[in-house]
């Protein structure tokens, strides 16, 4: 019974439960994948402190090009100003690129693949997007022509 007891109070003090960690979460960094088998690191592509121009855009596939002057300051990893007017965005790595999600728009909140070098270069030509408004029936395809300042 004595060894009982002993045993009883060895495993009851000997349990270790780890301290919680509280306040926020910092995860405004980039991601970082480690591929397997080659050993080296691929950091996500970032638009934080960049500002980007949209100097044409098409409504529809054959539609005319049209010139335009509108400015993208992204300020954060999900915020961002269209013209002086804030919302929010989303740079999200996919298989083969990014997809960028751009809300509030004035063609709605609008939603395309890019590839890296778009934004490693800088340009984004004709790249198709379409507006992931909820609730839309809105199957209208739009095309932008960017660059970064």
């Amino acid at each position: 019974m004595k060894k009982l007891v002993l045993l009883l109070c060895f495993v009851l003090t000997s349990c270790y439960v780890p301290e919680s960690q509280e306040g926020p979460i910092d995860n405004t960094g980039p991601i970082v994948i480690i591929p397997p088998g080659n050993g080296g690191v691929i950091t996500t592509q970032s638009l934080v402190g960049q500002t980007w121009r949209i100097f044409y855009y098409r409504v529809g596939p054959t539609s005319q090009v049209m010139s335009t002057n509108d400015t993208l300051v992204f300020s954060t990893s999900s915020t961002y100003t269209f013209n002086g007017y804030q919302s929010t965005y989303y740079l999200t790595p996919t298989g083969s690129g990014y997809n960028l999600s751009l809300y509030e728009t004035p063609w709605g909140n609008l939603s395309g693949s890019i590839l890296s070098n778009n934004i490693t270069n800088g340009t984004i030509l004709g790249t198709k997007f379409v507006d992931i408004s909820t609730g839309s029936s809105n199957t209208t395809e739009y095309y932008l022509w960017m660059n970064k300042l």
